[in-house]
């Protein structure tokens, strides 16, 4: 296990630097084009004819994502299903890590004692990247668990099981549909109007290849809750740094917009530029 703790030290610092560039690059990027040609949305104009008042800001954001998992779940719910579970245990997992993160950059700053995973004892001050990873990707064990969340440590394991669950089963779905092409397919009628209507789905590698990493990821942290192998989370954190690394270079990087996309795609639900 020393071998791959000193491996996870010298890949975590080149993935971080990788992933920093990348991460500069893009987001300048799309701050020079924001800054030249920002983007415009006028407020609905109401008249004499036509007198719409906006809709709700909460009614707006709902709409957004409902709307279109609805049409979605009609023809290909496979698709659907494994979508919103993924997704769901995705970005709770992750904000789990930033939090994390969070609070052990606080104890490293104050010069606070933290966990050594590899010895298990509960004080020390290796600060070093293989432990820092250890301690951020395997929050969901009980040493780090208690570390870093305290009197809550214990609805953290427990509520993060379900998630983590979560984001197994839907994506387990999505294996599957990017193994038979089945990605963007219809495979059942939508509505009446659009009775008899299919379309077929399409296979990319990319998408096979980044999902069978997420799915790696997931059952490295399995393994590792049930401490079936023995350092099973430097294992899970060289696959988690290999997923910051790409992540800018990818298309997982729309997450990173995520925000700025709900944000005027609730302003177009708002002012009915979209039905």
């Amino acid at each position: 296990m020393e071998g791959l703790i000193k491996f996870l030290d010298q890949y975590a610092l080149i993935a971080l630097i990788i992933s920093a560039a990348g991460i500069i690059y893009k987001v300048g990027l799309h701050f020079i084009r924001l800054v030249t040609h920002p983007p415009v949305l006028k407020p609905y104009k109401n008249n004499a004819v036509d007198m719409i008042e906006p809709r709700g800001i909460i009614e707006s954001i709902v709409k957004f994502f409902a709307t279109p998992t609805k049409r979605s779940s009609k023809g290909n719910p496979i698709f659907t299903a494994g979508a919103v579970m993924y997704h769901i245990g995705i970005i709770t997992v992750s904000t789990g890590y930033g939090i994390s993160l969070l609070i052990l950059l606080y104890h490293i700053l104050n010069g606070n004692p933290i966990p050594d995973v590899s010895s298990g004892a509960q004080q020390s001050y290796n600060y070093s990247l293989s432990n820092i990873f250890a301690i951020i990707f395997g929050n969901g064990e009980w040493l780090q668990a208690r570390f870093l969340f305290g009197p809550f440590a214990e609805f953290f394991v427990y509520f993060t099981w379900i998630i983590v669950i979560s984001a197994f089963i839907g994506n387990s779905l999505l294996m599957i549909v990017h193994i038979f092409g089945l990605s963007g397919a219809i495979i059942r009628d939508i509505d009446p109007a659009a009775k008899g209507v299919r379309r077929k789905g399409r296979f990319k590698f990319s998408h096979l290849l980044f999902t069978s990493l997420v799915y790696a990821i997931i059952w490295t942290e399995i393994l590792a809750r049930l401490d079936i192998v023995h350092g099973m989370v430097y294992i899970h954190s060289i696959l988690g740094a290999t997923m910051i690394m790409i992540f800018p270079y990818s298309y997982l990087f729309h997450m990173f917009y995520a925000p700025v996309a709900v944000y005027y795609g609730a302003r177009r639900w708002r002012y009915r530029y979209i039905a």
